[in-house]
């Protein structure tokens, strides 16, 4: 079944063949190459956690397709006076809306959205679980350079526990074809390390690695993706020693790697933690572009979606 008949919720359930439709598109749209024929539909964005891209890029790429868009302020809503998830989305339906853009604290939430409602559902990260609109932005900004997935290498760096960018751009990449690369510190990667290895195709397996050090196979990578650490996800009890963080990239470090490699982030950046401001800002970053991106890549999903009601 083609997951984008009704919802975009996870990366998983998109084939290859179909993520390369939906970059082709995606590049058409950036072209300026056709206009959408969908107008007056009405899109609500309901997020329950800070945002400043993915909601900025969603409502830019609403805007683009000349829709209708609803800011539920969540914090102004009645969730304040004790107001359920359930009830919520139960007001939403009395109200009627075509699509609704979720974002939520706890893993899932879109996949309960999206069983009690008739609209369709993006998921716009949900808790540590999923991101897939990002990783669909990752992945174009790689394939408008014209890079082949099969020939790539990624070094995913940091926190990839906590990190729902990390989950859904590791299948992602390694959908494409790509050689992954996880690096980080054993505390932030035990957990998710194992759902994920244990839950991929044999075919995958070979080629996902998993270190604990800058080793030499980073040396060997084309990109690399260093993730934010989350630590609003923390517990009061976590023995992380921020100050002591040792997997920053800095211009000192990026002199070992190879001479074409390219910095990528799901942002926002914590400068001189996961990155050094004078790599942010480089000729190697192409972060900027992928926020740039995701507004193309939003507007495709949203397209897709209502097209297909």
């Amino acid at each position: 079944m083609n997951f984008l008949r009704k919802h975009l919720l996870d990366i998983d359930h998109l084939s290859k063949d179909y993520i390369y439709d939906l970059l082709d598109g995606i590049k058409q749209i950036k072209r300026k190459e056709y206009k959408s024929n969908i107008k007056g539909k009405d899109v609500c964005a309901l997020f329950y956690e800070d945002s400043t891209r993915t909601k900025l890029s969603f409502q830019k790429a609403v805007t683009n397709l000349g829709l209708n868009f609803h800011n539920l302020d969540v914090q102004k809503s009645s969730l304040s006076k004790g107001e359920t998830f359930y009830n919520t989305i139960k007001t939403i339906n009395s109200i009627g809306m075509d699509l609704i853009i979720l974002r939520h604290f706890s893993s899932g939430a879109c996949y309960f959205l999206a069983n009690n409602t008739a609209s369709s559902v993006i998921n716009a990260g949900d808790g540590s679980h999923a991101h897939p609109t990002q990783t669909l932005s990752d992945l174009f900004t790689i394939f408008e350079l014209d890079k082949k997935f099969e020939d790539l290498e990624i070094s995913i760096i940091g926190d990839v526990l906590y990190s729902r960018v990390a989950r859904s751009t590791l299948l992602g990449f390694l959908k494409m074809g790509s050689k992954i690369n996880i690096l980080g510190p054993k505390e932030l990667t035990p957990h998710v390390i194992t759902e994920i290895y244990e839950s991929l195709d044999k075919s995958y397996k070979n080629k996902i690695k998993f270190y604990e050090d800058f080793e030499k196979p980073i040396l060997d990578s084309n990109f690399i993706m260093a993730l934010r650490i989350q630590k609003e996800r923390f517990d009061s009890g976590s023995f992380m020693n921020f100050q002591t963080y040792k997997w920053k990239i800095d211009s000192d470090r990026l002199k070992t790697f190879n001479n074409d490699i390219l910095i990528m982030h799901p942002g926002p950046v914590n400068e001189e933690i996961e990155l050094s401001h004078e790599i942010v800002h480089s000729n190697r970053s192409v972060i900027s572009k992928q926020v740039e991106n995701g507004v193309h890549v939003r507007q495709k999903v949203i397209e897709e979606l209502l097209t297909n009601e």
